[in-house]
Formats: C-alpha cells, sequence, structure tokens
C-alpha cells in the first residue's frame, strides 16, 4: 500500500486520476494541490461523495498550501497549461517549465524522498527540468509519455484490425512527440507479425494516426486536451510501484549513456517496481529507429536554453 500520494494540478488529468487512484489503488491519503484552493477542495468534496459508491478508505484533502505534500511517497505533477491549438512546443516549454521548477523546489522541500511521475508537456523536456531542479536520482523521476503513446496503437491497430487489444502486444518509445518511435516490429499478436493482418499502406497509416492522435485530439477540443487516457496511463504506473510489479513500460528518464544518449529524458522500456525505475531496457535498434531517437540531442537545444 501506498501510504500517501499528492497530485500537483487539479484540471481535467489531476482530477480525473485521483478519482481512478480512489477507484483502483489501495492509499491511505491523497493529496489534491491546486493554486486554486477552491477548485481543488470542490474536487476533493466530490470525490468524497464516491466513498460509500467505489468504496474506499482514504483521507482525501484538498489545498493550495504545498506543506501537504509532506512525506507523500509518490507525486504527480499535471500542473500547467494545456497544449492549444496553434501553440508552438517552444511557447508551452516556456511557460510550463517556469511552473515545475517552482513546483520542484516545493517538492524537494516537502517530500525528498518521493518518486515523482510528471504528466506535464512538453513531456521529456519537463521530466528533465524535474530531474534536474530537485536533484533526484533519475529512478525516481518519471516522464508518462511513451506508455501512453502505447496505449493509443494498440487501440488504433485494434480499431483498424478487429484483433482484440488483449491480444495485442507492443510498444511504443523515443519522444513523446510526432518524433516517437512507432515500430511495426515491435508490434505482435499472440507473437505474430502485424503483416498478416495489415498491407503496407495500413501499417504506415497506423503510425501516422499513432504520431499524430494527441494533436488531432488537441484540434477537436480547441481548448482543452486529453484527459481520460493520460490519466489512466498514470494511474497504471502507480500501481506498478505500489504493487512492485517489475512490469516493463515505456516511460520517459534521463540517460546516462544508454542508447548512446546522455543528459536528456526520452520514452525508453523500464522495468518499474517499488523504487521507481529499477532498469532501463536496453533494445537493440534498427537503423531507422537510431536515426530517429538521434534527433533527441536536437530536440533538448530548447530546454538548455529556457
Amino acid at each position: 500500500m501506498i501510504t500517501k500520494l499528492s497530485i500537483i494540478g487539479a484540471g481535467g488529468v489531476g482530477s480525473t486520476l485521483a478519482f481512478h487512484v480512489l477507484s483502483r489503488v489501495p492509499v491511505k491519503e491523497l493529496v489534491l494541490i491546486d493554486i486554486l484552493s477552491n477548485v481543488a477542495k470542490g474536487i476533493v468534496l466530490d470525490l468524497e461523495d464516491t466513498r460509500s459508491l467505489l468504496p474506499f478508505c482514504a483521507q482525501v484533502i484538498g489545498t493550495d498550501d504545498f506543506s501537504h505534500l509532506r512525506d507523500s511517497d509518490i507525486v504527480v505533477i499535471t500542473a500547467g497549461i494545456a497544449r492549444k491549438e496553434g501553440m508552438t512546443r517552444l511557447d508551452l516549454l516556456k511557460i510550463n517549465a517556469k511552473v515545475t521548477r517552482e513546483v520542484s523546489l516545493q517538492i524537494k522541500q516537502f517530500a525528498k524522498n518521493a518518486i515523482v511521475i510528471v504528466v506535464t508537456n512538453p513531456l521529456d523536456l519537463i521530466t528533465y527540468v524535474v530531474t534536474k531542479q530537485t536533484s533526484f536520482p533519475r529512478e525516481r523521476v518519471i516522464g508518462m509519455g511513451s506508455s501512453l503513446d502505447t496505449a493509443r496503437l494498440l487501440n488504433l491497430f485494434s480499431k483498424c484490425s478487429t484483433v482484440g487489444v488483449s491480444s495485442l502486444e507492443g510498444f511504443v518509445f523515443g519522444q513523446h512527440n510526432n518524433d516517437m518511435i512507432v515500430s511495426m516490429d515491435r508490434l505482435r499478436i499472440k507473437g505474430e507479425a502485424i503483416s498478416s493482418f495489415l498491407n503496407a499502406q495500413e501499417i504506415s497509416t497506423l503510425q501516422e494516426k499513432t504520431a499524430h492522435r494527441g494533436g488531432e485530439i488537441v484540434e477537436l477540443l480547441k481548448n482543452r486536451s486529453a484527459t481520460f487516457a493520460p490519466s489512466l496511463a498514470c494511474c497504471r504506473l502507480i500501481e506498478a510501484i505500489a504493487e512492485d510489479k517489475n512490469e516493463i513500460i515505456p516511460v520517459s528518464v534521463m540517460l546516462n549513456g544508454e542508447y548512446g544518449l546522455k543528459d536528456v529524458c526520452v520514452g525508453v522500456p523500464c522495468l518499474i517496481n517499488r523504487k521507481g525505475v529499477e532498469k532501463v531496457i536496453e533494445l537493440s535498434l534498427s537503423p531507422e529507429e537510431k536515426k530517429k531517437l538521434a534527433k533527441v540531442n536536437e530536440a533538448f537545444q530548447d530546454v538548455y536554453n529556457v
């Protein structure tokens, strides 16, 4: 059991995540922190009213006081603005890097032993900001991105092939943006290659749709972004940590030479357990995968200068 879990940011993802945690994760205390204190408190009242319906026994607190982070086992950062239509990646980075630097200092002060899960976008760059600002070891700062991209791939493949998601195996890794690595060689149907189910054009379309899924959602919602899948992907990470699952999940983490990369955060398969990232799994990459992963160094020029 997790004794205390704190979520920073009571927007769509943060509040939905709080509901999933109460539904699925044994926790003694759940704290929802937002600079808009009344919003956090109002959401907590609504969550509390589900106590007899779920049911759960946790104490739930809504506040704007960061001292309530004290002694958290896990802290999730969803604070910051959502990507809006027409907004560049650098625009979003400038705003959310400032927010997460301030939040990171609060975590460092009040929850120095916590595992931190980052949901705020641009995810890999913000994971880097949090890792540097907290000075926490890399195993305790995890970016959620690639696990969400994987969920999107499996959904889209299931829709176009009519194969149920429970029969699918595979993952997406790399950057949590349009340059993510959606390799069909790593997608299997009970061990079989997907070429038996989709032709080359269908495979190309699937890769393109997966990479642009987040942007498609933003374009339709305008001033909002995805809520349900990101919050559930984050909850899965929390469960893997809380239950010491030793589960391999693609997440963004600081690399120290793995894949020929250093001082960057990017999505790679990792062994997740009660320690956070127990191990970074190094895969043998194809020439195309190596080429796409090498773009990470270029992408990180923005965060070094913000």
